[in-house]
């Protein structure tokens, strides 16, 4: 379905996300200054097939779309935000890196068919960067790089207002550069990609392996837990770090050397004005953000490291269902 742009004073926006692992969605119904009415999250114990999430979606889609919600006209566009390597152009999942039965599925004229509405579809960093460009950290910002540290690592480019996807739409894809030679396992199957070092997946793995054959870290795990070790979060191995834990630290050490690298080679690069943080790591805050800025400022040329700014996302984990209704919006005037 082919769409220009739409005049419209009336109407709704849906937004939905899809997690890189399948088991999380949620969708929000929007109205037309992209403020949210009414957000349905429905998560899994476990990572379902592909027929499980769609059949889960369409029960909350007819959720958040029933008559007596659409008081003020109708739907006009969705928005989906996908975890995953995504071709907008052609509306198609080229794969998911934490599940299987995705690869060149084509989820925006499955949504079209389904509600008879234009469909818009992008990868959840792209999304989450148009967020924080429109109504979060980056408002007035032209060149912003947005980072979500996650399960996996994703990144959005935005210029001048607009969403960079490159010439085969896999531009952000930045959880897979390579930092360290002969680094652990990525999730891609290759080895010493970023995502294997800083994403919230692999502190906690590291964490929780290493902790075994250190009683006192082990004991630490546990009292900020309650007991329940496999539940850490990549935030409390930054807290851990924080009060001189000395596994937590040299684990926190190495996600700020392989960001630092990763994003000081990204800004001699691109040179954004501005790098937002999202996503699970991101909630560290000032433990994360202070010592990254420092990192590169020392590895990035003076004029080029000292000018960009390194900050939180404002939208924190609804960065991208945000972004979903930002991408339904974005033709929309």
């Amino acid at each position: 379905m082919t769409t220009g742009k739409l005049l419209a004073t009336q109407g709704y926006v849906v937004g939905v996300e899809i997690s890189g692992s399948g088991s999380r969605q949620s969708v929000a119904l929007a109205d037309l200054n992209g403020t949210i009415l009414l957000r349905v999250r429905r998560p899994l114990e476990y990572v379902p097939d592909t027929a499980t999430v769609l059949r889960l979606l369409e029960d909350m889609l007819s959720e958040v779309t029933s008559p007596e919600r659409l008081q003020d006209g109708r739907i006009l566009r969705v928005g989906v935000a996908v975890g995953g390597l995504v071709d907008p152009t052609h509306g198609v999942v080229r794969t998911l890196h934490h599940a299987h039965g995705w690869d060149n599925f084509p989820l925006q004229d499955y949504f079209e068919k389904k509600l008879d509405v234009p469909c818009i579809i992008d990868n959840n960093a792209n999304a989450a960067a148009l967020a924080e460009v429109q109504s979060g950290a980056g408002v007035g910002e032209r060149h912003v790089l947005y980072v979500g540290l996650g399960r996996g690592i994703g990144g959005g480019l935005v210029v001048n207002g607009r969403i960079y996807h490159g010439a085969t739409c896999a531009a952000g894809e930045i959880g897979h550069l390579l930092v360290k030679e002969n680094g652990p396992k990525c999730s891609c199957g290759k080895f010493g990609h970023l995502e294997a070092l800083a994403s919230a997946q692999a502190i906690v793995r590291t964490m929780i392996g290493l902790s075994v054959e250190y009683p006192e870290t082990e004991a630490a795990i546990r009292r900020l837990t309650g007991g329940r070790a496999e539940r850490i979060t990549a935030e409390q191995v930054f807290l851990l770090a924080a009060e001189g834990d000395a596994i937590a630290q040299h684990i926190v050490d190495e996600v700020h050397t392989y960001l630092g690298i990763a994003l000081a080679n990204i800004v001699h690069l691109i040179n954004p004005g501005i790098i937002i943080l999202g996503g699970q790591v991101a909630q560290a805050g000032e433990l994360l953000i202070e010592p990254l800025q420092a990192r590169i400022h020392d590895l990035c040329l003076p004029g080029v490291g000292q000018s960009v700014r390194v900050v939180q996302g404002k939208h924190g984990s609804e960065a991208n269902i945000v972004g979903a209704v930002r991408l339904a919006l974005q033709d929309i005037q």
